[in-house]
């Protein structure tokens, strides 16, 4: 998939899809909350084969489809069940915790509490999946992944507050 964004100045926004198949959706919004959208097939990326003209209302309810909040196919039902006690939190890491100058292995996070440090915002940087030698500084704010009980017990057992 192919997705690109254009000004129209005195227009407005230009967004353009190209899908995995080849084909171009693009959907014109109007300064005036006017949207137009436009279909075109692999071959002709010039004319289009048709065009639809929504107003906000229409566009609003055609997203919400879209977006599945009418129907959930079953594989989205499904995920939505997987998902349901999944829990992410962002925790700053305080003066009085344990963890402070520990790496996530020595502190046995994952062992004590069952949760997983999926990234550690370090100022403007950005640790992705760190590794269990990354240490843990005061300040540092840990992405955490678990249920919502493994999150409460891991602030409990870390002194921590969300």
């Amino acid at each position: 998939m192919e997705f690109k964004e254009t000004d129209l100045p005195g227009i407005g926004k230009k967004f353009s899809i190209i899908t995995a198949k080849g084909d171009k959706i693009a959907v014109v919004i109007h300064l005036t909350g006017k949207r137009e959208i436009f279909y075109f097939e692999k071959e002709d990326f010039e004319d289009p084969v048709c065009d639809i003209v929504l107003n906000e209302e229409e566009a609003s309810q055609l997203g919400s489809v879209l977006m599945g909040a009418y129907f959930k196919p079953e594989q989205e039902q499904i995920k939505e069940v997987l998902l349901h006690n999944l829990a992410i939190e962002w925790v700053k890491v305080t003066e009085n915790s344990p963890l402070i100058n520990k790496s996530i292995a020595e502190s046995q996070i994952r062992k004590r509490t069952g949760v997983t440090v999926i990234s550690i915002i370090r100022g403007d940087k950005s640790i992705t999946n760190p590794l269990p030698e990354e240490v843990i500084y005061p300040g540092d704010i840990l992405v955490l992944v678990g249920t919502r009980e493994q999150i409460e017990h891991f602030m409990k057992e870390f002194n921590l507050n969300a």
